[in-house]
């Protein structure tokens, strides 16, 4: 490879990465100022697939914490959220999402919409604590998927236990299509959905694939600035 090309591929990742950030906070600004609906999500679990179809505005309160922290105003939004009563000790995440909640949605790439619907699992004890702070502020719908866990990865992973396990999470996936039909006012269109399954497969098998390329002497990207 010669010099004149490397230098177009080095560090072309962050530069692509940085214009869909920008492109994916201006959706939200707009969300924000004419009322669009958002339904806010976690990073484990978002089931963001089934949110398209309802053309919701999918909103990550842990990457907009994290944003605060690249912006380097997060100890503005950190100190606001504890002179609310929050301890020091509570997830920084939480108390940045708090603040720009109080700030109507204020945020150093723009404006986040409120929740018209919070939907998340019970990977982790924080986010159902989270949720009730946004149902307190906007008394939002709060749907919780509860995925079944094992100690026992062999056991969770076959026979009659998963098909009991997969029964369940449908069951509850298909409540959570009625919850957004009433929340949106639209019906799920089935076509759709798998248009929106057909791109994220698309998009898990190109990343597998750079996966691999980096592997390889050099890399192909840094994972660290780039990944």
């Amino acid at each position: 490879m010669s010099p004149a090309t490397t230098d177009g591929v080095h560090g072309r990742a962050f530069r692509q990465g940085r214009i869909l950030f920008d492109e994916w906070y201006r959706d939200l600004t707009t969300a924000h100022a004419t009322g669009e609906q958002a339904a806010y999500v976690f990073v484990m679990g978002s089931l963001a697939e089934i949110l398209r179809c309802f053309d919701l505005h999918v909103v990550f309160p842990e990457i907009n914490s994290l944003q605060t922290a690249v912006k380097k105003v997060s100890d503005r939004y950190l100190s606001e959220a504890e002179d609310e009563g929050f301890s020091p000790d509570v997830c920084g995440y939480v108390k940045a999402d708090y603040a720009l909640q109080l700030r109507d949605g204020e945020h150093p790439r723009g404006r986040i919409p409120p929740p018209a619907i919070a939907v998340l699992t019970n990977a982790c004890n924080t986010y159902l604590k989270w949720a009730e702070i946004w149902e307190r502020l906007y008394d939002p719908p709060i749907f919780t998927v509860d995925v079944p866990q094992s100690r026992s990865t062999a056991d969770s992973l076959t026979g009659a236990g998963f098909d009991a396990d997969r029964r369940y999470v449908e069951h509850q996936l298909r409540e959570l299509i009625e919850a957004l039909e009433t929340v949106t006012g639209r019906r799920f269109d089935i076509d759709r959905f798998r248009e929106v399954l057909r791109h994220t497969n698309e998009m898990g098998r190109h990343y597998r694939r750079v996966l691999e390329l980096n592997a390889g002497t050099p890399a192909v990207f840094d994972a660290v600035l780039e990944g």
